[in-house]
């Protein structure tokens, strides 16, 4: 909007990166409605759009400014059997199939409304946080937080707090408490 020449290059066919997946639930309505306008608001702009545009040489661009936004990588965690889990993003982008009764690693943000689309799915899930509550990390919104902690609550989701995942077998998972 201040006159810049602007060039972007997304690696992947699609602008949005993992919002893509962060807004896949079905009460994410309004995150897929702020994906299709930030689309939209770029075709109003002369701004250049590169999909499947990988960049490998910056200097090659001869921009005067290059603004890295590369996204992030999920954590994997060091324990047996981890390859046999399903990343949050592959689920949520439904490249990955779930059965019935689900743990989930982690009762931060994103499992937790993993946890919850699950529940409205019909299925069983059970959350595994370390942490001595869910959604620890500040700046989320304390509504959603209290939501959800009360919605597992009145339905009798199971939370498994200060506990770690110690192994993932074919038909389950191990888990430390911290009893154990």
């Amino acid at each position: 909007k201040r006159g810049h020449k602007v060039t972007l290059y997304e690696k992947s066919a699609e602008l949005g990166g993992v919002f893509i997946a962060a807004a896949a639930p079905s009460f994410k309505e309004k995150d897929k409605a702020l994906i299709a306008w930030y689309k939209r608001e770029l075709t109003k702009y002369p701004i250049e759009v590169n999909l499947n545009a990988e960049v490998t040489d910056i200097a090659s661009l001869g921009a005067d400014e290059v603004i890295i936004a590369t996204g992030s990588t999920p954590n994997r965690i060091p324990v047996p059997g981890i390859d046999k889990g399903i990343q949050a993003i592959d689920f949520l982008l439904g490249k990955a199939d779930v059965g019935e009764n689900v743990t989930i690693i982690g009762g931060g943000l994103t499992g937790c409304e993993i946890a919850y689309e699950l529940y409205l799915q019909g299925k069983k899930p059970t959350i595994v946080e370390m942490m001595d509550d869910l959604v620890v990390t500040p700046g989320i919104c304390l509504a959603n937080t209290s939501f959800l902690r009360d919605f597992f609550s009145a339905n009798k989701v199971p939370v498994h707090l200060e506990t770690k995942l110690a192994e993932v077998h074919d038909d389950g998972v191990t888990v430390v408490n911290k009893d154990s």
